[in-house]
């Protein structure tokens, strides 16, 4: 039998200040008990020193279990327990009760609420109990740590995205690239980690061409103390999973970080990937680059003044161009008529990609420029142009040669200029 007592028993609040110290009832001998500490239901894990409960638990009443003490009250005498609650400075009493002798073994652990009004949303509390025994003697438990936790990781920050290996920069997995690096691709969480990265933290991974991925996860990773410490946290991509889906084309690997308590994070920024397991085939040979404004002789000279540029024509195999293509005309400048003894200096590479109006003309045309240091170098002697196609699917080719013969020279003698400034 229980009798509650909502005011804290007269003069109990001094002897609670002394615990070690008793108060002697001199019809009893004073025992001391050992008692055993308080059980918090719902913690996630009992041997936690923390006490983390699960996220939400605020949100209810805590109900917590007394052991039966060592000596309980025989007949006639009462047991005192007082429940404290601890939050900040000083204890907050939730309970004082009173426990008639004998009493039944079978009601203990005796449970108790604290309301959840007195809980925090987040932070450590302490639970701990004291008994008066009936002849006078205070015990005091030890003190029971009780964590809550309403934040996720990472708080309201969005999770960076997940780097790929360094020798993926293009992004691009092939099968080669698995066969080469054990059939996975090793994945990066950005540093510095997310906020309040802690140990025990469970990253769970998505893979989708759907962003956010509509499919659950391909896999998750517990969170280790080193890792928190190094900062280097890495997860894997297995083949089976790049593969799982029988299709190329872009995917997006994302990722949520769960905590301990369980408060989980949205998804994180997205890392593009483009799969390409299937061979790509290969495209034929371009043709090779022609120059329009060339004489029949194949010459340009003095009468196209190629001070402003010399025109090259890139001409497209059938079929096998498509409007966004890439494009990368080299230029090379030489000594002879025959494309020998490369002049330096002369070099050079120029971007462009193909337009609709390309592709309906079915040639792209394109300037050599400027006339320093790309031409005017070359008194009387050649250039060789070639270009490369890249497509957006990975496919690339590369032209043959061009060569143009280029003659700055005048039959009178001397040489050709660009007009001068006035």
């Amino acid at each position: 039998m229980v009798n509650d007592d909502a005011s804290t028993v007269s003069g109990l609040g001094l002897y609670l200040e002394v615990d070690a110290d008793f108060y002697l009832d001199f019809n009893f001998e004073p025992v001391p008990m050992n008692l055993g500490e308080v059980e918090v239901v719902g913690v996630i894990d009992a041997n936690d020193p923390e006490g983390l409960m699960p996220a939400g638990s605020h949100l209810k009443d805590l109900e917590v279990k007394v052991p039966l003490w060592p000596v309980p009250a025989p007949p006639g005498f009462n047991d005192q327990l007082v429940l404290y609650f601890k939050t900040g400075p000083g204890d907050y009493e939730v309970r004082s009760m009173s426990f008639p002798g004998p009493l039944n073994p079978g009601d203990f652990p005796y449970p108790l609420f604290i309301e959840k009004s007195a809980l925090p949303t987040d932070g450590r509390c302490e639970v701990r109990y004291v008994v008066k025994s009936f002849n006078g003697y205070f015990s005091g438990s030890n003190i029971r740590n009780v964590t809550f936790d309403s934040l996720p990781p990472s708080f309201d920050k969005q999770l960076q995205p997940l780097l790929l290996p360094d020798d993926l920069a293009d992004g691009r997995v092939t099968e080669e690239y698995l066969a080469d690096h054990g059939d996975h691709v090793e994945l990066r969480v950005p540093q510095p980690l997310y906020l309040d990265a802690r140990e025990g933290d469970v990253i769970s991974l998505y893979w989708s061409q759907d962003n956010p991925p509509t499919s659950g996860p391909i896999d998750t990773k517990t969170v280790t103390a080193p890792e928190i410490v190094s900062g280097e946290i890495r997860l894997t991509l297995s083949g089976d999973a790049i593969r799982s889906s029988g299709k190329d084309g872009t995917f997006y690997l994302t990722y949520k970080v769960r905590d301990r308590a369980g408060n989980e994070t949205p998804f994180s920024l997205q890392t593009a990937v483009d799969v390409q397991l299937v061979p790509i085939p290969e495209l034929p040979d371009l043709p090779e680059p022609e120059f329009p404004d060339a004489t029949i002789y194949g010459y340009i000279n003095c009468a196209n003044e190629p001070w402003n540029g010399i025109r090259v024509r890139l001409p497209f195999p059938p079929g096998e161009v498509a409007v966004g293509d890439e494009i990368l005309l080299s230029w090379q400048g030489y000594e002879t008529l025959n494309g020998i003894t490369p002049i330096e200096g002369t070099e050079g590479e120029f971007p462009g990609t193909v337009s609709a109006a390309d592709l309906s003309a079915g040639s792209k045309d394109m300037m050599i420029e400027p006339y320093v240091p790309h031409i005017e170098p070359i008194l009387e002697g050649s250039a060789i142009a070639r270009y490369q196609l890249k497509k957006s699917n990975g496919q690339s080719a590369l032209s043959y040669e061009g060569l143009v013969k280029i003659t700055r020279k005048l039959a009178a003698g001397g040489t050709c200029e660009p007009p001068r400034a006035i």
